[in-house]
């Protein structure tokens, strides 16, 4: 289950401080509305992205803020036991019934609590009726009909404190100690929804019980239906099963809480010995009321406005120089219960505290004094009435996941829901007469407001000290003195081209009728792959790759060749440097991406239909004309030079970095990065190497998906995918020996503080890769995952979410891994690995059985369906299948494959495949 709670610098929601005399924002009218004579509300809409499919949200008004002090944790506690039996569903039945229709427990079924509410999940197929029943039944038994029974209960208890266990870390330290502060000492501070240990593991059943009885009631609930439905057959079965909700006469009324704001500019001080970064946040809270009349709409408009301003300012500043600050950001936003924030967060390096500071905090004032030109003005409201044009595109293709949220929301809070037409057209009604001056005085009535934090956090290292509250208020101080000039940006009409290109010509056109697929050969020798769709109504993805990579460089230029796309990409394309070409981006929906990657370099990108040419140029452009910009190779250097000295002994990284180069032999390739990593990168080889990778077109291939017209795209791919130079040359990637070792092998950490080990165990093997091969492995990877969740949660208490992961490779050498990771306690490691070998064990020697393939089938079928209405899956499949020389076809015989899958055949594979004998195991362990 998710598990939410605020900390400085995540700010959620949006809404501003408006009159009551504004007109009121109309709600949406095709969503039905409802509260039955209990007091329980309803809130059903028909959608049909994606078809066949709803989204169920219970949300219930009642969370950590009305515990008791003997109560704290149950309300999250409640959370986990609806899932541990309902009258309707006793024991594990709930999850198991689900699972076998193809919902998944974590990824799809699930829920939350927070401070001031718990909401359950159930995104479910409408195509069956008798699960649809059972889906409505569910949510009937999460509302009222919770077992609660105390074997359960007893066996949870390990599971939540597990949960609570994945906190023992330097950010959850670290909040401990500015919670009470940033809340202004409220009862939010006593009053995370993971609770208290004490509560957690010694709480009597009958306060659980108690606590369900008093807030697990109709007139705090809502059911929120959106998806491929009908809504008065829905509304129907809403008043059926809900209609007899009974609300106890003398139930205790449901109080708000809020944190009060003080008339005082607080100073806290934060640290940790495992922390690396070093930053500075300065907080300022007010109140704000729901968003329900059009004043608070244009309000939160220019909110939006000062947020993407301030955004592109400091965007614009990074690019231009090296400041003597890491980095910047500022934005404003909901914060909790009645309140929101502005935020001012400023990294910063411990040896350049002051001058860091200073710098950052003088951009402030510079907007503070002069606020944004006109120019980033009109940037910005052309951004957002790109966006609107989106938007407007897309209307009939939001998922229902997207829209349940505004249901909820209003239900929680009041704020106001409308259509899609009504968003855009107020928007647009508002957005053209927002001045400059509007968004300026937004900006300094925020920095009036007394209730103000500044928040210092950094390491708790030998030597390094953090600045105090007199050094700090004197640093504002002496900004705020100072003579600070307008900014002025760098600005000029800019093109791509000065002369477009000239382009080549189709030679051959052939097709995969059975998958939609055209191929052309160009005549410099591109082949382009299109595959047109129907599944967004302005949505154009395209990749391009090339085997190679960095496998065809010596080890000398191995850092330079890798991170040669990051230096390239920020020092701007053809004639314009990086600010002109955000400039020539500013309103375009459109994005390219160059990679170079160890077998391969290729592009990605992503566009609407008008700028798809844009797009194209851009390709054009970093594979015949990139720039690199020394001076801002230096500022990325200093940075990362920078984050580097100031790193601290972080146990979490000191694990991922040994379990890197255990797996890859030790190999240099694979080594952590550092500060000898960061010197291998060489200035001069950047811009050659990605000239040499991106310098022949016909050894790449490119793919197209998405909403064109085939005539279109052809014109378009002649003119700048014919004009690509090309020769003859075809590469393959070279075969480095890179190989995860075989036999056991065992590597266990002892470092850091707190009570938390990590654990993780990779089973590799080569086998023969083959879509037959590759369904009874992901077979293979959703049973363990069954089988661990049920062992290591549920049986031993041992472990909140067990890791499950497979990776699959057909190139150098058909291989797979099975890598399985968990936190847990760590005096219990040794019995938990134990455990997961005696599962594997299991599984080897007895197979999957019956229940266990049929829920596999069940979930990939379910998958399959969503999978074929996404341009992003198709492309990724396409490339997947194009880059292994596999059939183009066979995702269309998928659900073919899935239905005659034999258990004794997947068996037969797997008791081959499993070679429990190549055992890596990684440990980390708190020091005593």
């Amino acid at each position: 289950m998710k598990f939410k709670f605020l900390v400085a610098g995540i700010l959620l929601g949006l809404a501003q401080m408006g009159t009551g005399t504004a007109q009121q924002l109309e709600l949406d009218a095709s969503v039905r509305m409802g509260e039955l004579p209990n007091g329980f509300r309803y809130f059903i809409k028909e959608n049909k992205s994606p078809e066949n499919r709803a989204v169920l949200y219970l949300a219930n008004k009642v969370g950590s803020i009305l515990e008791e002090e003997s109560e704290r944790g149950l309300a999250h506690f409640i959370e986990h036991m609806n899932f541990k039996g309902t009258t309707h569903f006793p024991k594990n039945e709930l999850i198991d019934y689900l699972e076998k229709a193809g919902v998944k427990f974590g990824a799809d079924l699930n829920a939350y609590t927070s401070f001031d509410e718990t909401v359950y999940q159930l995104p479910i197929p409408t195509d069956d009726p008798v699960l649809w029943k059972n889906g409505l039944q569910i949510m009937r038994d999460w509302a009222a009909e919770a077992l609660l029974d105390k074997a359960e209960f007893e066996k949870e208890r390990g599971v939540i404190l597990e949960e609570k266990r994945l906190q023992q870390n330097a950010a959850g330290r670290l909040r401990e100690q500015y919670m009470s502060g940033l809340y202004n000492g409220s009862r939010y501070a006593d009053r995370l929804p993971i609770g208290l240990e004490q509560v957690i593991a010694h709480a009597d059943i009958q306060v659980l019980r108690d606590f369900y009885k008093k807030w697990y009631r109709p007139d705090l609930q809502a059911l929120i239906i959106v998806g491929d439905i009908q809504v008065e057959e829905v509304e129907r079965q809403v008043e059926t099963i809900f209609g007899d909700l009974k609300k106890a006469n003398d139930a205790p009324a449901r109080l708000s809480y809020e944190i009060p704001l003080l008339d005082s500019v607080r100073f806290i001080q934060a640290k940790d010995k495992e922390l690396s970064q070093y930053q500075i946040e300065y907080l300022i809270k007010r109140r704000k009321n729901p968003l329900i009349n059009e004043e608070q709409f244009r309000d939160e408009l220019v909110q939006q406005l000062f947020n993407n301003l301030i955004a592109g300012r400091l965007q614009e500043i990074s690019r231009k120089s090296s400041t003597p600050y890491i980095g910047m950001q500022v934005s404003s936003g909901g914060f909790l219960a009645d309140l929101e924030m502005l935020n001012v967060r400023i990294a910063l390096s411990p040896e350049r505290w002051e001058t860091g500071f200073k710098a950052a905090w003088t951009e402030l004032q510079r907007i503070q004094r002069f606020g944004f030109t006109t120019e980033e003005l009109t940037d910005v409201i052309a951004r957002f009435n790109s966006r609107l044009d989106m938007q407007l595109k897309e209307k009939d293709k939001i998922t229902s996941l997207n829209l349940v949220e505004d249901y909820l929301q209003y239900f929680l809070h009041g704020d106001h829901f409308l259509t899609v037409n009504d968003k855009i057209a107020l928007t647009r009604k508002f957005l053209d007469s927002i001045t400059l001056g509007e968004i300026q005085k937004y900006l300094n009535d925020f920095l009036k407001e007394k209730d103000q934090i500044f928040l210092v956090t950094g390491a708790d290292k030998e030597g390094q000290k953090l600045p105090s509250r007199t050094e700090v208020f004197s640093w504002v101080d002496a900004v705020t003195k100072e003579n600070i000039a307008p900014y002025v940006q760098d600005r000029k009409d800019v093109s791509l081209f000065e002369t477009l290109p000239v382009g080549g010509k189709v030679l051959s056109e052939s097709t995969i009728a059975k998958f939609g697929i055209t191929k052309w050969t160009l005549s410099n020798g591109v082949q382009v792959y299109a595959k047109p769709t129907t599944n967004k109504n302005d949505e154009i993805l395209f990749t391009a790759f090339s085997p190679g990579g960095s496998s065809l460089y010596a080890d000398s230029d191995y850092y330079s060749v890798m991170n040669a796309p990051a230096f390239i990409v920020n020092s701007g394309i053809g004639m314009l440097n990086a600010n002109q070409l955000s400039q020539f981006l500013n309103a375009k929906g459109v994005q390219v991406m160059p990679y170079i990657g160890e077998r391969e370099e290729g592009i990605s990108g992503a566009s609407i239909s008008k700028d798809l040419e844009s797009g194209l140029g851009l390709l054009h452009l970093y594979m015949t004309n990139s720039r690199m910009d020394t001076a801002r190779f230096e500022v990325i250097m200093d940075r990362s030079k920078t984050a580097m000295r100031n790193r601290v002994d972080d146990p979490k990284r000191a694990f991922a970095d040994t379990v890197g180069n255990v797996l890859g032999g030790y190999h240099f390739r694979r080594q952590p990065s550092s500060m000898q990593t960061l010197d291998l990168i060489n200035r001069d080889r950047i811009k050659t190497v990605f000239q040499e990778r991106f310098s022949n077109a016909a050894d790449f291939t490119f793919i197209f998906v998405g909403s064109f017209d085939l005539d279109s795209l052809q014109l378009l791919t002649e003119r700048y995918l014919g004009s690509l130079p090309a020769s003859s040359t075809r590469e393959q990637a070279k075969d480095l020996k890179i190989r995860v070792p075989k036999g056991k092998i065992r590597k266990d950490l002892i470092q850091g503080e707190g009570d938390k080990g990590t654990v993780q165990l990779v089973y590799s093997a080569e086998y023969t890769y083959n879509d037959k091969n590759n369904i009874s492995l992901d077979a293979l990877k959703t049973a363990v995952t069954f089988r661990l969740t049920e062992r290591l949660r549920k049986q031993e208490g041992g472990v909140y979410s067990p890791s499950v992961q497979i990776t699959k490779a057909k190139q150098p050498l058909g291989f797979y891994a099975l890598v399985i990771s968990f936190d847990c306690d760590p005096a219990r490691e040794e019995d938990l690995i134990a455990a997961v070998r005696e599962e594997l064990s299991k599984l080897r020697k007895e197979g999957l059985t019956t229940d266990e393939l049929s829920k596999f089938v069940a979930e990939e079928q379910r998958d399959y369906e969503l999978q074929a209405k996404s341009n992003q899956f198709l492309l990724s499949y396409l490339k997947g299948q194009l880059d292994k020389n596999e059939p183009l076809d066979s995702f269309a015989f998928y659900q073919e494959t899935l239905r005659n899958l034999k258990l004794t055949d997947v068996n037969k594979k797997l008791s081959k495949f499993l070679n429990l004998d190549n055992e890596i195991i990684v440990t980390l362990r708190p020091q005593k």
